[in-house]
C-alpha cells in the first residue's frame, strides 16, 4: 500500500488535532506542520530507532555536531509514503537516542538552469560547522552550519546532469538559506557519470581547510577530492580510481584508541571501506580487500545502507548512522501495516579502528547513550543452557539489548522473540535467515511488469563471522519492533535486518544444545525513546 499525498492530506485534515482547520502551508513541500497530528505510538513504530513522524525517509544526510546538539538530516519525501522527489528532513538530539524532528531543512525548488526543467530535488549530501567563518555569514557567537547537497537536473536533452549546491544556517539549523538561490557550487562535470552525487564535506583541522569527496565515476570509476578555504571555490586535489559508489564518506579515527595516532577511512553506501592516510592533499590507501581478496565490509546483514558519520563530534568520537532499508517490491512492513511513515534508520554506532593480525579493521558498537533507555536488567553467569532457559522463562521483554558470552561447545540457536540466531561452531559464525523478506520480495516480483521480472536467488541467509577470541565468543543483540541488529566480538562484525517479530512473542530461549554453558548473559529491557526521560550528561565539548 502506498499513501498518496491527496489521501494523506484528507486524513490529516480530518484528524482531531485539526478539527477546526488544517494548518496553512508555506508551499507544497513545507508539510511539517501537518505532522503534529501524528505521534509515535503506532503498533509498528520503532521505539528506539529513528523514523520520521510521517512520510518516507532513506539516506542520512547533513550530519554534524554543534553546541551540544547532534543534527541528523535525512532523505525525505514530504508528500507521503512513496519514494518521491526528496527534501532534507531534519532532527536533533542531545543524547543520540531521544530525537526531536524539526521542519524540513531543504526542499525542492524551481529549476535554475532551464526554465522548462523540473524542480531540483534535494539528494544526499553533508554538513559541517563553518569553523573559519569562510562564508562570512556569522554575525555573533553562533557559528554557521554549511550544507552541500546534490541537486537533480535534466536538461533539454533529457539526460541527467546533476550538480552540487549549498545552503547555510545561522540559527543552529532551525532555518536554512540556499546559497545563490540553489545554483551550482560545483557544477556538473562533463565526461563523468551523469548522476555524480552525494558530496561529503569535512573540516581538516591541520590545514585549516575544508575537504570534499564525491563519486564522479567516468572511465576510471573515480571518486574526487577537492579542497577549499571559502566553501565556494573548490580546488581539485586527487582522483582515486575504482572507488565510484553512492554516499562516499571520509573521516579520521584514532587507531587503537590513541587520539595522537589517527588513520583515515573511506566508506561507501554498500558498507565497503578502506583504511589509509591523508595529509590534507593526498590520500594513500592501505588496501580495501582482505587476505583472500574479498572486499572489506563493516556489515554482514541484508539492509544496511548509506551510512554517514557526524562531523565534528566531541571527544574524538566517530558516530555513524545508516538506513535500514525495506524498499523492494513486496517487502515494505510499515506501509503494509498502514503506518503513516515508512523506513527507519539504524541505531547510532560508534566507530573505532583496531589493529588485528589481518591488518587494521573497522569496529562498530551501539553508542553508550542507549543505556538511557534501560528499564530493567537481568544478569546470569556461569550457567548451562537448560538452567538458563528456566530463568529466561520469567522474562518477557519487547524492546531488547542483550549480550551473551560463551566458550563454544557445539551448535545452538538463540531464539529472541521468534528470531532464530544460529551459532555454527565448526564454521565459527552466527547466521540468520530473513525468511519474511524473501517471501515478500518473491511475491513482489510477480507484481512487476514481465519485462522487469527476473529469477530470485536470494535465500535470505546471512553469515556473520564469529571466531573465538581467547577461547570465547561474544554476541550483542538489539531487537526493536521492526529490526534485528547483531554485534559480534565487541563489534568486530555486525549485521542488521528489517524483520518484524510477532507482537505476542516475548520469549528468549537457547535451543539445540542444553549442555552449552554461558559465561555471561545480560538482558536489558528497553523503554521507548519517545517517552520523556532524563538526559544523558555529555562528557566533553565540541
Amino acid at each position: 500500500m502506498k499513501t498518496s499525498w491527496i489521501c494523506l492530506l484528507i486524513a490529516l485534515s480530518a484528524a482531531p488535532a485539526f478539527a477546526k482547520a488544517p494548518p496553512v502551508l508555506a508551499d507544497e513541500w513545507s508539510t511539517f506542520p501537518l505532522y503534529a497530528s501524528v505521534g509515535y505510538d503506532q503498533p509498528l513504530r520503532p521505539q528506539f530507532h529513528f523514523t520520521s513522524r510521517m512520510g518516507w525517509l532513506n539516506d542520512p544526510n547533513g550530519m554534524v555536531y554543534y553546541d551540544g546538539e547532534w543534527h541528523m538530516c535525512f532523505q525525505h519525501f514530504a508528500k507521503g509514503n512513496a519514494s518521491g522527489p526528496k527534501s532534507w528532513g531534519h532532527a536533533v538530539s542531545t543524547d543520540l537516542v531521544h530525537w526531536t524532528q524539526l521542519p524540513h531543512a531543504i526542499n525542492p525548488y524551481p529549476n535554475v538552469k532551464w526554465d522548462k526543467g523540473a524542480n531540483h530535488a534535494i539528494w544526499s549530501g553533508s554538513a559541517v560547522v563553518d569553523e573559519l567563518n569562510a562564508l562570512g555569514k556569522q554575525t555573533n557567537e553562533v557559528k554557521t552550519l554549511f550544507a552541500i547537497y546534490t541537486a537533480t537536473h535534466a536538461g533539454e536533452d533529457k539526460k541527467a546532469a546533476f550538480f552540487q549546491a549549498g545552503a547555510y544556517s545561522t540559527d543552529k539549523g532551525r532555518t536554512w538559506t540556499k546559497i545563490n538561490g540553489g545554483r551550482p557550487i560545483i557544477d556538473h562535470l562533463e565526461g563523468f557519470d551523469p548522476g555524480q552525487r552525494d558530496p561529503y564535506v569535512f573540516f581538516h583541522e591541520p590545514t585549516k581547510s575544508y575537504v570534499l569527496i564525491m563519486e564522479i565515476g567516468g572511465p576510471n570509476h573515480a571518486v574526487r577530492l577537492w579542497r577549499s578555504t571559502d566553501l565556494m571555490n573548490w580546488q581539485v586535489l586527487q582522483d582515486i580510481p575504482n572507488k565510484s559508489a553512492e554516499c562516499i564518506g571520509m573521516f579520521s579515527v584514532p587507531l587503537d584508541g590513541n587520539p595522537n595516532n589517527k588513520k583515515w577511512v573511506i566508506t561507501n553506501a554498500g558498507t565497503g571501506y578502506e583504511v589509509g592516510d591523508f595529509d590534507g592533499t593526498k590520500w594513500t590507501g592501505l588496501g580495501d580487500k582482505d587476505k583472500d581478496g574479498r572486499p572489506l565490509r563493516f556489515e554482514s546483514g541484508d539492509c544496511y545502507y548509506a551510512a554517514q558519520v557526524f562531523n565534528q563530534a566531541p571527544d574524538h568520537r566517530v558516530v555513524h548512522v545508516g538506513w535500514l532499508r525495506s524498499a523492494a517490491a513486496g517487502y515494505s512492513p510499515f506501509t503494509e501495516a498502514g503506518m503513516p511513515f515508512t523506513q527507519q534508520l539504524s541505531i547510532p554506532a560508534e566507530i573505532t579502528l583496531r589493529t588485528t593480525p589481518d591488518g587494521i579493521r573497522m569496529v562498530r558498537n551501539p553508542v553508550r547513550e542507549i543505556e538511557l533507555l534501560y528499564a530493567r536488567t537481568d544478569k546470569f553467569e556461569n550457567i548451562p543452557a537448560k538452567e538458563l532457559n528456566t530463568k529466561l522463562a520469567a522474562l518477557s521483554p519487547e524492546l531488547i539489548d542483550m549480550s551473551v558470552e560463551f566458550a563454544p561447545a557445539g551448535n545452538f540457536t538463540l531464539n529472541v522473540r521468534g528470531l532464530k540466531i544460529n551459532f555454527a561452531d565448526t564454521k565459527h559464525e552466527f547466521n540468520f535467515t530473513n525468511a519474511a523478506r524473501v517471501a515478500g520480495e518473491k511475491a513482489g516480483l510477480l507484481t512487476l511488469p514481465v519485462a522487469k521480472q527476473h529469477p530470485y536467488r536470494d535465500t535470505g541467509f546471512r553469515a556473520i563471522p564469529a571466531p573465538a577470541v581467547n577461547g570465547k565468543v561474544k554476541l550483542r543483540v538489539l531487537v526493536d519492533r521492526a529490526s534485528l541488529e547483531l554485534f559480534v566480538n565487541d563489534g568486530q562484525a555486525a549485521a542488521s535486518f528489517v524483520v518484524v517479530p510477532k507482537p505476542d512473542n516475548r520469549i528468549i530461549l537457547i535451543e539445540g544444545n542444553d549442555g552449552q554453558k554461558f559465561n555471561a548473559m545480560t538482558v536489558h529491557e528497553l523503554k521507548s525513546a519517545w517517552q520523556k526521560s532524563k538526559r544523558f550528561r555529555h562528557r566533553g565539548k565540541n
